[in-house]
């Protein structure tokens, strides 16, 4: 018997809607996406999703249906840049760090871990020399500690990479990672914008960049960073998941600001409205509206010692370093036991070169932070203690 010869069919290009693939990266139920659709939560990565759509980038490559050139769905063999309605993001595309089996891992749920492996060419170094395998075998090393949650020696084996090769990303950037979990997050910050003037196109960098930030409040700047990883790789739950945590911080901001907003329409003197407001700007980035409410609020209240170290990390930022090292001291006398403020002045006393008062600043700063049982803060003063006396700072 002859069978007939059946001809296939060309595959057409057919991709799902954006919102398909909204909702197949998010892992969410329509009705989700229709309520943040309706909230204009999402107009954004709806149009970066078009946007890919339309010029092919997302494709059955990235699919986790895809397997050596043909679609286990439809049978087909697919051309490149090829997607159906079936696509089904790849895990490593929606990594999620929320091991069940790590107590703090629900601290940790948006940090970007991938890339752990590292390539051997990476850092530019040559193969068959036995300097740069022992970096390598230090590298691979604080990885190794990374993962058993050593994350002290893990720091140790990157600081020695980095030693060689200040330039080495990976080691940078899970040197970062290692500062996180320890919740050393200015740490890490300083670390990951280190990382991204050499790798800027890293979508894991800004992700876990996102995530510190997210942590010292600075809600508006973490909201870029987290649209920048998605920007760079659309397909990434654990950045999605930072942007819509941060979102929800930074209404509940919003609505606290015009909370303040009306205390003040009744009583413009309110000394705790005016310094409410002062830190609810700071949260939102809108630093000379924070400057201008902790002025006010200091003029009612000139012993309030937060308000002038906050007012002075502001200054400091925007690269008035006299005006800040003013308003650290008079926290200071305010308050000589006031960690934070002595930890920034040694912050101002860098910039400026003096080099034994920074020193000075930080040893105070970590006594202070260990005789109240901030541990984790006094080893972040400690260690800018170790960098000056290396003359590393």
């Amino acid at each position: 018997m002859i069978r007939k010869k059946q001809t296939e069919k060309p595959y057409e290009w057919d991709p799902p809607a954006p919102s398909t693939v909204y909702i197949k990266i998010k892992n969410i139920p329509y009705e989700t996406f229709k309520n943040r659709l309706n909230q204009g939560l999402i107009t954004t990565d709806i149009d970066q999703i078009r946007y890919r759509l339309e010029r092919h980038i997302y494709c059955c490559g990235i699919c986790s249906k895809y397997v050596n050139e043909y679609c286990v769905i439809t049978n087909r063999k697919v051309e490149s840049g090829w997607i159906c309605k079936s696509f089904v993001p790849k895990e490593e595309f929606i990594y999620l760090d929320a091991r069940p089996e790590q107590k703090d891992s629900a601290g940790f749920r948006y940090l970007s871990e991938t890339g752990l492996e590292k390539d051997s060419a990476e850092g530019g170094r040559e193969e068959g020399n036995p300097k740069s395998t022992g970096m390598r075998g230090f590298y691979e090393e604080g990885v190794i500690l990374y993962r058993q949650g050593r994350l002290k020696l893990a720091l140790q084996a990157f600081d020695r990479v980095l030693e060689e090769n200040p330039l080495d990303f990976a080691a940078l950037f899970h040197k970062g990672n290692s500062l996180l979990k320890l919740k050393r997050y200015e740490e890490a910050l300083e670390i990951f914008e280190r990382a991204s003037k050499i790798n800027p196109d890293n979508a894991g960098l800004w992700t876990n960049l996102g995530f510190a930030l997210t942590k010292l409040e600075r809600f508006r700047d973490a909201l870029e960073a987290f649209e920048k990883s998605i920007l760079l790789n659309p397909v990434q739950k654990n950045a999605w998941e930072g942007k819509d945590a941060v979102l929800s911080r930074i209404r509940l901001c919003e609505e606290k600001l015009k909370e303040s907003e009306k205390a003040l329409e009744r009583d413009p003197d309110d000394q705790d409205a005016l310094f409410e407001k002062g830190k609810l700007h700071l949260k939102l980035g809108e630093q000379e509206k924070s400057v201008q409410a902790f002025k006010r609020a200091l003029e009612k209240q000139p012993e309030n010692v937060e308000a002038w170290q906050l007012r002075g990390k502001i200054l400091f930022k925007t690269g008035s370093e006299k005006e800040a090292l003013h308003a650290f001291e008079k926290a200071t006398r305010l308050k000589p036991d006031y960690p934070d403020a002595w930890y920034e002045k040694g912050k101002v006393f860098l910039k400026l070169g003096n080099l034994r008062g920074a020193e000075n600043a930080f040893k105070i700063a970590a006594d202070l932070w260990d005789s109240k049982g901030f541990k984790t803060k006094a080893e972040s003063a400690r260690e800018k203690v170790k960098k000056l006396e290396s003359g590393k700072a």
